[in-house]
Protein backbone atom coordinates (compact mmCIF):
# COMPACT_ATOMS: atom_id res chain seq x y z
CA UNK A 1 0.00 0.00 0.00
CA UNK A 2 2.64 2.37 0.79
CA UNK A 3 4.48 2.18 -2.19
CA UNK A 4 1.57 2.52 -4.13
CA UNK A 5 0.89 5.20 -2.42
CA UNK A 6 4.45 6.53 -3.33
CA UNK A 7 3.45 5.90 -6.94
CA UNK A 8 0.39 7.54 -6.90
CA UNK A 9 2.46 11.00 -5.75
CA UNK A 10 4.70 10.56 -8.43
CA UNK A 11 2.54 10.02 -11.03
CA UNK A 12 1.03 13.33 -10.20
CA UNK A 13 3.55 14.87 -9.44
CA UNK A 14 5.07 14.04 -12.93
CA UNK A 15 1.93 15.47 -14.35
CA UNK A 16 1.20 18.60 -12.47
CA UNK A 17 -0.96 20.58 -14.72
CA UNK A 18 -2.77 17.79 -15.87
CA UNK A 19 -3.82 16.37 -12.21
CA UNK A 20 -4.84 19.54 -11.48
CA UNK A 21 -7.03 19.86 -14.28
CA UNK A 22 -8.38 16.58 -13.72
CA UNK A 23 -9.00 17.33 -10.37
CA UNK A 24 -11.07 20.53 -10.52
CA UNK A 25 -14.55 18.92 -11.38
CA UNK A 26 -14.02 17.26 -8.20
CA UNK A 27 -12.76 20.74 -6.14
CA UNK A 28 -15.78 22.31 -7.74
CA UNK A 29 -18.58 20.19 -6.48
CA UNK A 30 -16.86 19.69 -3.24
CA UNK A 31 -16.46 23.03 -2.43
CA UNK A 32 -20.27 23.93 -3.94
CA UNK A 33 -21.45 21.19 -1.71
CA UNK A 34 -19.61 22.63 1.33
CA UNK A 35 -20.51 26.10 0.61
CA UNK A 36 -24.51 25.42 0.04
CA UNK A 37 -24.39 23.06 3.19
CA UNK A 38 -22.50 25.39 4.94
CA UNK A 39 -24.93 28.64 4.27
CA UNK A 40 -28.09 26.62 4.65
CA UNK A 41 -27.21 25.33 7.79
CA UNK A 42 -26.36 29.13 9.21
CA UNK A 43 -29.83 30.13 7.37
CA UNK A 44 -31.59 27.73 9.26
CA UNK A 45 -30.18 28.17 12.45
CA UNK A 46 -30.90 31.61 12.16
CA UNK A 47 -34.57 30.99 11.55
CA UNK A 48 -34.43 28.56 14.70
CA UNK A 49 -32.82 31.47 16.72
CA UNK A 50 -34.84 33.96 15.88
CA UNK A 51 -38.31 32.07 16.41
CA UNK A 52 -37.17 30.09 19.65
CA UNK A 53 -34.76 32.50 20.97
CA UNK A 54 -32.87 35.01 18.99
CA UNK A 55 -29.26 35.13 19.27
CA UNK A 56 -28.92 35.40 22.94
CA UNK A 57 -30.89 32.59 23.93
CA UNK A 58 -34.38 34.52 25.01
CA UNK A 59 -38.14 33.93 24.64
CA UNK A 60 -41.03 36.33 25.33
CA UNK A 61 -43.85 34.92 27.39
CA UNK A 62 -47.47 35.47 25.86
CA UNK A 63 -49.86 36.73 28.08
CA UNK A 64 -53.63 35.31 26.60
CA UNK A 65 -56.28 32.59 27.64
CA UNK A 66 -54.33 29.10 28.74
CA UNK A 67 -55.79 26.99 25.85
CA UNK A 68 -54.11 29.33 23.08
CA UNK A 69 -50.79 27.67 24.37
CA UNK A 70 -52.06 24.22 23.82
CA UNK A 71 -51.67 22.20 20.55
CA UNK A 72 -55.45 21.54 20.61
CA UNK A 73 -55.98 25.36 20.71
CA UNK A 74 -58.51 25.85 16.93
CA UNK A 75 -58.60 29.90 17.84
CA UNK A 76 -62.35 29.87 18.94
CA UNK A 77 -62.92 29.77 22.77
CA UNK A 78 -64.37 31.88 25.43
CA UNK A 79 -61.91 33.96 27.67
CA UNK A 80 -61.90 36.00 31.03
CA UNK A 81 -59.55 38.80 31.08
CA UNK A 82 -58.21 39.07 34.71
CA UNK A 83 -60.46 42.26 36.73
CA UNK A 84 -57.27 43.84 36.49
CA UNK A 85 -53.54 43.65 36.99
CA UNK A 86 -51.21 44.83 39.08
CA UNK A 87 -46.73 44.71 38.87
CA UNK A 88 -45.75 41.26 39.81
CA UNK A 89 -44.10 41.13 43.01
CA UNK A 90 -40.07 40.69 43.68
CA UNK A 91 -40.65 37.78 45.61
CA UNK A 92 -42.63 36.08 42.61
CA UNK A 93 -39.98 37.09 40.02
CA UNK A 94 -36.79 35.58 42.65
CA UNK A 95 -38.83 32.49 43.08
CA UNK A 96 -38.65 31.93 38.98
CA UNK A 97 -35.30 32.93 39.03
CA UNK A 98 -34.67 29.16 40.70
CA UNK A 99 -35.88 27.69 37.92
CA UNK A 100 -33.06 25.16 36.82
CA UNK A 101 -31.08 26.73 33.35
CA UNK A 102 -32.56 30.44 34.04
CA UNK A 103 -29.76 32.66 33.32
CA UNK A 104 -32.20 35.59 33.20
CA UNK A 105 -35.63 37.25 33.86
CA UNK A 106 -36.84 40.64 32.46
CA UNK A 107 -39.79 42.28 33.57
CA UNK A 108 -40.70 45.71 31.55
CA UNK A 109 -43.16 47.55 30.11
CA UNK A 110 -43.52 49.11 26.65
CA UNK A 111 -45.39 52.58 25.63
CA UNK A 112 -45.15 55.33 23.58
CA UNK A 113 -44.96 59.18 23.59
CA UNK A 114 -43.06 62.00 22.26
CA UNK A 115 -40.65 63.22 24.23
CA UNK A 116 -40.01 67.43 24.09
CA UNK A 117 -37.28 69.24 24.41
CA UNK A 118 -38.33 73.03 24.02
CA UNK A 119 -39.43 73.45 20.63
CA UNK A 120 -37.67 69.85 19.59
CA UNK A 121 -39.77 66.56 20.02
CA UNK A 122 -38.85 62.68 19.38
CA UNK A 123 -42.11 60.55 18.42
CA UNK A 124 -40.49 57.45 20.61
CA UNK A 125 -41.01 54.23 22.19
CA UNK A 126 -40.70 54.18 25.73
CA UNK A 127 -39.19 51.06 28.35
CA UNK A 128 -39.47 50.92 31.93
CA UNK A 129 -37.03 48.64 32.60
CA UNK A 130 -35.36 46.62 35.56
CA UNK A 131 -31.95 45.67 35.94
CA UNK A 132 -32.27 42.52 33.97
CA UNK A 133 -33.10 43.74 31.10
CA UNK A 134 -29.55 45.15 30.11
CA UNK A 135 -28.14 41.79 30.97
CA UNK A 136 -30.23 40.52 28.46
CA UNK A 137 -30.08 43.20 25.81
CA UNK A 138 -26.56 43.74 25.87
CA UNK A 139 -26.67 47.46 24.75
CA UNK A 140 -23.07 49.57 24.18
CA UNK A 141 -23.38 53.23 26.27
CA UNK A 142 -22.18 55.78 24.16
CA UNK A 143 -22.03 58.84 26.65
CA UNK A 144 -23.40 59.74 30.41
CA UNK A 145 -24.20 56.37 33.09
CA UNK A 146 -26.42 53.82 32.90
CA UNK A 147 -29.33 53.57 35.90
CA UNK A 148 -27.52 52.54 38.76
CA UNK A 149 -28.96 51.10 42.52
CA UNK A 150 -30.68 54.60 44.06
CA UNK A 151 -32.79 55.10 40.08
CA UNK A 152 -33.88 51.02 40.16
CA UNK A 153 -35.25 51.77 44.35
CA UNK A 154 -36.74 55.00 43.66
CA UNK A 155 -38.72 56.49 41.54
CA UNK A 156 -36.23 58.86 40.31
CA UNK A 157 -37.33 60.42 37.01
CA UNK A 158 -34.17 59.72 34.69
CA UNK A 159 -33.83 58.68 31.43
CA UNK A 160 -31.60 57.05 28.74
CA UNK A 161 -32.08 58.18 25.10
CA UNK A 162 -31.04 56.17 22.09
CA UNK A 163 -29.00 58.14 19.42
CA UNK A 164 -31.59 58.72 17.18
CA UNK A 165 -33.77 60.28 20.01
CA UNK A 166 -30.88 62.01 21.13
CA UNK A 167 -29.27 63.70 18.19
CA UNK A 168 -33.59 65.10 17.30
CA UNK A 169 -33.61 66.36 20.51
CA UNK A 170 -30.27 67.76 20.94
CA UNK A 171 -28.29 68.43 18.03
CA UNK A 172 -25.67 70.44 19.70
CA UNK A 173 -24.94 67.31 21.49
CA UNK A 174 -25.43 69.09 24.47
CA UNK A 175 -28.14 67.02 26.28
CA UNK A 176 -26.31 65.52 29.48
CA UNK A 177 -27.75 66.69 32.68
CA UNK A 178 -30.76 68.36 30.55
CA UNK A 179 -34.31 67.88 31.44
CA UNK A 180 -37.44 66.75 28.65
CA UNK A 181 -40.55 66.11 29.33
CA UNK A 182 -42.68 63.14 28.08
CA UNK A 183 -46.33 62.39 29.38
CA UNK A 184 -46.41 66.12 31.21
CA UNK A 185 -43.59 64.91 33.58
CA UNK A 186 -39.83 66.14 33.79
CA UNK A 187 -37.36 63.51 33.38
CA UNK A 188 -33.46 64.06 33.66
CA UNK A 189 -30.99 63.04 30.47
CA UNK A 190 -28.25 60.79 32.18
CA UNK A 191 -27.20 58.53 29.32
CA UNK A 192 -26.83 57.93 25.50
CA UNK A 193 -27.10 54.27 24.05
CA UNK A 194 -25.97 52.77 20.64
CA UNK A 195 -28.88 51.67 18.28
CA UNK A 196 -29.69 48.20 18.47
CA UNK A 197 -31.04 45.94 15.43
CA UNK A 198 -34.76 46.08 16.60
CA UNK A 199 -34.79 49.93 16.90
CA UNK A 200 -33.09 49.65 13.50
CA UNK A 201 -35.80 47.88 12.44
CA UNK A 202 -38.01 50.55 13.76
CA UNK A 203 -36.56 52.78 11.97
CA UNK A 204 -36.99 51.08 8.73
CA UNK A 205 -40.73 50.86 9.48
CA UNK A 206 -41.62 54.17 10.87
CA UNK A 207 -39.01 56.51 10.00
CA UNK A 208 -35.63 57.82 11.06
CA UNK A 209 -36.89 60.21 13.38
CA UNK A 210 -38.22 57.22 15.35
CA UNK A 211 -36.35 57.19 18.70
CA UNK A 212 -36.26 55.05 21.87
CA UNK A 213 -36.21 56.21 25.68
CA UNK A 214 -35.40 54.29 28.39
CA UNK A 215 -36.82 55.02 32.36
CA UNK A 216 -36.96 52.40 35.62
CA UNK A 217 -39.46 50.52 36.10
CA UNK A 218 -40.75 52.67 39.13
CA UNK A 219 -42.23 54.54 36.28
CA UNK A 220 -44.37 52.13 34.23
CA UNK A 221 -47.51 53.86 35.34
CA UNK A 222 -46.93 56.93 33.53
CA UNK A 223 -45.03 55.88 30.11
CA UNK A 224 -48.40 53.23 29.77
CA UNK A 225 -50.88 55.68 30.74
CA UNK A 226 -52.79 53.01 33.26
CA UNK A 227 -52.90 51.36 36.58
CA UNK A 228 -53.72 47.95 34.66
CA UNK A 229 -50.77 47.37 31.99
CA UNK A 230 -49.84 43.80 31.17
CA UNK A 231 -45.89 43.60 31.64
CA UNK A 232 -43.72 42.28 29.07
CA UNK A 233 -41.29 39.40 30.15
CA UNK A 234 -38.43 38.07 28.61
CA UNK A 235 -36.53 34.58 29.55
CA UNK A 236 -33.04 33.52 28.87
CA UNK A 237 -31.26 30.64 29.20
CA UNK A 238 -27.83 28.56 29.09
CA UNK A 239 -29.06 26.79 26.40
CA UNK A 240 -31.13 27.51 23.41
CA UNK A 241 -32.72 23.84 23.27
CA UNK A 242 -34.00 24.70 27.36
CA UNK A 243 -35.86 27.44 26.20
CA UNK A 244 -39.46 25.71 25.92
CA UNK A 245 -38.99 23.94 29.38
CA UNK A 246 -37.59 26.39 31.58
CA UNK A 247 -40.37 29.51 29.86
CA UNK A 248 -42.93 27.26 30.84
CA UNK A 249 -41.88 26.66 34.58
CA UNK A 250 -41.14 30.55 35.27
CA UNK A 251 -44.61 31.00 33.68
CA UNK A 252 -45.79 28.69 35.80
CA UNK A 253 -44.72 30.40 38.82
CA UNK A 254 -45.40 33.90 37.73
CA UNK A 255 -49.02 33.10 36.81
CA UNK A 256 -49.99 32.83 40.60
CA UNK A 257 -49.81 36.80 40.61
CA UNK A 258 -52.49 36.78 37.79
CA UNK A 259 -55.78 38.23 39.52
CA UNK A 260 -58.42 35.53 39.39
CA UNK A 261 -60.80 34.35 38.09
CA UNK A 262 -59.62 34.41 35.06
CA UNK A 263 -58.15 31.95 32.75
CA UNK A 264 -55.47 34.32 30.87
CA UNK A 265 -51.66 33.38 31.89
CA UNK A 266 -48.37 33.99 30.60
CA UNK A 267 -47.15 31.06 28.35
CA UNK A 268 -45.85 30.18 25.18
CA UNK A 269 -46.45 28.54 22.33
CA UNK A 270 -45.68 25.41 20.71
CA UNK A 271 -43.13 26.26 17.46
CA UNK A 272 -42.81 21.84 17.50
CA UNK A 273 -44.67 22.17 13.92
CA UNK A 274 -42.64 25.54 12.76
CA UNK A 275 -39.09 23.74 13.64
CA UNK A 276 -40.72 20.61 11.58
CA UNK A 277 -41.43 22.62 8.51
CA UNK A 278 -37.63 25.03 8.84
CA UNK A 279 -36.37 21.54 8.77
CA UNK A 280 -38.06 20.26 5.64
CA UNK A 281 -37.30 23.49 4.18
CA UNK A 282 -34.07 22.67 4.68
CA UNK A 283 -33.71 19.20 3.45
CA UNK A 284 -35.81 20.19 0.38
CA UNK A 285 -33.57 23.13 -0.67
CA UNK A 286 -30.10 20.69 0.36
CA UNK A 287 -31.58 18.16 -2.28
CA UNK A 288 -32.21 20.58 -4.71
CA UNK A 289 -28.86 22.78 -4.74
CA UNK A 290 -26.51 19.43 -3.50
CA UNK A 291 -27.83 17.57 -6.84
CA UNK A 292 -26.93 20.40 -8.77
CA UNK A 293 -23.56 20.79 -6.88
CA UNK A 294 -23.20 16.72 -7.27
CA UNK A 295 -23.04 17.33 -11.38
CA UNK A 296 -19.67 18.69 -10.99
CA UNK A 297 -18.38 16.18 -9.05
CA UNK A 298 -19.89 13.76 -11.96
CA UNK A 299 -18.10 15.40 -14.53
CA UNK A 300 -15.17 15.48 -12.55
CA UNK A 301 -15.69 11.48 -12.33
CA UNK A 302 -15.35 11.33 -16.05
CA UNK A 303 -12.23 13.60 -16.07
CA UNK A 304 -10.40 10.92 -13.31
CA UNK A 305 -11.97 7.78 -16.21
CA UNK A 306 -10.49 10.01 -19.03
CA UNK A 307 -6.87 10.50 -17.16
CA UNK A 308 -6.49 6.97 -15.56
CA UNK A 309 -7.24 5.35 -18.97
CA UNK A 310 -4.61 7.54 -20.77
CA UNK A 311 -2.03 7.03 -18.03
CA UNK A 312 -2.97 2.77 -18.97
CA UNK A 313 -2.27 3.62 -22.27
CA UNK A 314 1.10 5.85 -21.54
CA UNK A 315 2.26 3.03 -19.13
CA UNK A 316 1.29 0.06 -21.01
CA UNK A 317 5.15 -0.96 -21.20
CA UNK A 318 5.12 -0.56 -17.31
CA UNK A 319 2.81 -3.01 -17.16
CA UNK A 320 4.25 -5.30 -18.65
CA UNK A 321 7.45 -4.71 -17.42
CA UNK A 322 5.81 -5.96 -14.19
CA UNK A 323 3.54 -8.28 -15.44
CA UNK A 324 6.71 -10.15 -16.75
CA UNK A 325 8.58 -9.88 -13.34
CA UNK A 326 5.61 -11.60 -11.55
CA UNK A 327 3.09 -9.20 -10.99
CA UNK A 328 -0.32 -10.56 -10.02
CA UNK A 329 -3.42 -8.92 -11.73
CA UNK A 330 -4.37 -7.54 -8.03
CA UNK A 331 -1.13 -5.44 -7.68
CA UNK A 332 -1.51 -3.91 -11.15
CA UNK A 333 -5.33 -3.20 -10.22
CA UNK A 334 -4.75 -1.68 -6.85
CA UNK A 335 -1.46 -0.08 -7.82
CA UNK A 336 -3.66 2.19 -10.49
CA UNK A 337 -7.66 2.20 -8.33
CA UNK A 338 -4.65 3.60 -5.88
CA UNK A 339 -3.65 6.12 -8.26
CA UNK A 340 -7.25 7.45 -9.17
CA UNK A 341 -7.89 7.49 -5.12
CA UNK A 342 -5.14 9.82 -4.18
CA UNK A 343 -6.35 12.02 -7.10
CA UNK A 344 -10.06 13.20 -6.25
CA UNK A 345 -9.04 12.60 -2.33
CA UNK A 346 -6.72 15.49 -3.10
CA UNK A 347 -9.37 16.89 -4.53
CA UNK A 348 -11.54 16.45 -2.17
CA UNK A 349 -8.97 18.12 0.65
CA UNK A 350 -9.04 21.60 -1.88
CA UNK A 351 -12.53 21.53 -2.15
CA UNK A 352 -12.76 21.13 1.58
CA UNK A 353 -10.68 24.25 1.71
CA UNK A 354 -12.16 25.96 -0.58
CA UNK A 355 -15.59 25.66 0.18
CA UNK A 356 -14.86 26.88 3.71
CA UNK A 357 -13.19 30.21 2.12
CA UNK A 358 -16.49 30.46 0.23
CA UNK A 359 -18.30 30.41 3.18
CA UNK A 360 -16.46 32.72 4.88
CA UNK A 361 -16.59 35.30 1.69
CA UNK A 362 -20.64 34.99 1.51
CA UNK A 363 -21.12 34.69 4.88
CA UNK A 364 -19.42 38.22 4.96
CA UNK A 365 -21.38 39.32 2.18
CA UNK A 366 -24.77 38.36 3.71
CA UNK A 367 -23.79 39.53 6.96
CA UNK A 368 -24.20 36.07 8.89
CA UNK A 369 -22.34 34.20 10.90
CA UNK A 370 -20.21 31.05 8.74
CA UNK A 371 -21.48 27.56 10.19
CA UNK A 372 -19.45 24.22 9.24
CA UNK A 373 -20.96 21.29 9.15
CA UNK A 374 -18.24 18.91 9.98
CA UNK A 375 -20.66 16.17 8.42
CA UNK A 376 -20.53 17.98 5.34
CA UNK A 377 -17.18 18.07 5.71
CA UNK A 378 -16.77 14.44 6.20
CA UNK A 379 -19.37 13.28 3.57
CA UNK A 380 -17.73 15.43 0.86
CA UNK A 381 -14.48 13.46 1.86
CA UNK A 382 -16.03 9.95 1.43
CA UNK A 383 -17.83 11.03 -1.76
CA UNK A 384 -14.43 11.86 -2.97
CA UNK A 385 -12.95 8.38 -2.40
CA UNK A 386 -16.24 7.04 -3.66
CA UNK A 387 -15.89 9.09 -7.02
CA UNK A 388 -11.95 7.78 -6.88
CA UNK A 389 -13.05 3.94 -6.72
CA UNK A 390 -16.50 4.27 -9.08
CA UNK A 391 -14.49 5.91 -11.93
CA UNK A 392 -10.80 4.61 -11.20
CA UNK A 393 -12.50 0.86 -11.14
CA UNK A 394 -12.46 0.34 -14.96
CA UNK A 395 -9.03 1.75 -16.13
CA UNK A 396 -7.57 -0.23 -13.11
CA UNK A 397 -8.98 -3.40 -14.76
CA UNK A 398 -8.44 -2.22 -18.01
CA UNK A 399 -4.67 -2.15 -16.72
CA UNK A 400 -4.75 -5.62 -14.78
CA UNK A 401 -6.10 -6.92 -18.11
CA UNK A 402 -3.32 -6.44 -20.33
CA UNK A 403 -1.32 -9.09 -21.70
CA UNK A 404 2.55 -8.85 -20.49
CA UNK A 405 3.44 -10.22 -24.19
CA UNK A 406 1.14 -7.89 -26.00
CA UNK A 407 2.24 -5.24 -23.94
CA UNK A 408 6.23 -5.54 -23.76
CA UNK A 409 5.79 -5.09 -28.29
CA UNK A 410 3.89 -1.38 -27.04
CA UNK A 411 5.48 1.42 -28.55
Amino acid sequence: MIENLRLSFQSIWSHKLRSILTMLGVIIGIAAIIAIVSIIQGVTDDMKKNAFGGSNNTINLEFGPEMQFQMEYKGEMSSTPPPYMNDISKDTINKARTVPGLKNIAVYYIGYGDVFSKEKYSSSQIYAVDGDYFLINEVKLLKGRAFNKFDYQHMGQTIILNESAYSTLFPMDDGLGKLVEMFGQPYLVIGVLKETSAEYNMMAMYGKDMGTGYVTKNNWRSITGTLDATPTITIQTEKTDDLKKVADEAAAILNNDIPQPTDFVFGTYDMGNFEAEIEEFQRGVLLLLGGIASISLLVGGIGVMNIMLVSVTERTREIGIKKALGAKRSTILFQFLTEAVVLTLLGGVLGVLGGIGATKIIANIMDRQAVFSIEAILAGLGFSIFVGIVFGLLPAVKASKLNPIEALRYE
